[in-house]
């Protein structure tokens, strides 16, 4: 048994401060109690109003891109790659070969799943942003 750290108070999961360093992904809110904290232990420094003029001359954020756009520049990718490429072309006929009624077995259908899996995990990673 190592008993160096038997006499540290603190529990391996927590920070000195007493915070969770184990939080959720996305929960800042031991940082932002952090900064709070020694926001409020710092000195107010006047500026003048320089401050709320430069944030006043800020551009307005920009709308943001409409989440089909990704998908759909992902395709369009792909169909130029299929079309353009000897390789794309050697790829397109041997996927649409897969589908031929007098070559159809259990193995051939087996090379759509993981095309399948690629797919559903890009549209579950589009929606999820």
């Amino acid at each position: 048994m190592n008993t160096e750290h038997a006499s540290d108070p603190t529990p391996p999961d927590t920070l000195m401060d007493g915070s969770s360093f184990n939080a959720a992904p996305g929960d800042d809110a031991w940082l932002e109690s952090l900064l709070m904290r020694d926001a409020a232990q710092q000195p107010h420094i006047a500026d003048g109003g320089f401050s709320a003029r430069v944030i006043g001359a800020l551009p307005r954020p920009s709308a943001s891109v409409s989440r089909w756009l990704v998908p759909a520049m992902g395709v369009l990718g792909g169909v130029l790659a299929l079309d353009v490429t000897p390789a794309g072309r050697y790829f397109a006929a041997s996927f649409v070969g897969l589908f031929d009624l007098h070559h159809l077995s259990l193995a051939n259908l087996w090379v759509l799943v993981p095309i399948g899996v690629m797919y559903i995990c890009s549209f579950g990673a589009v929606r999820q942003r």
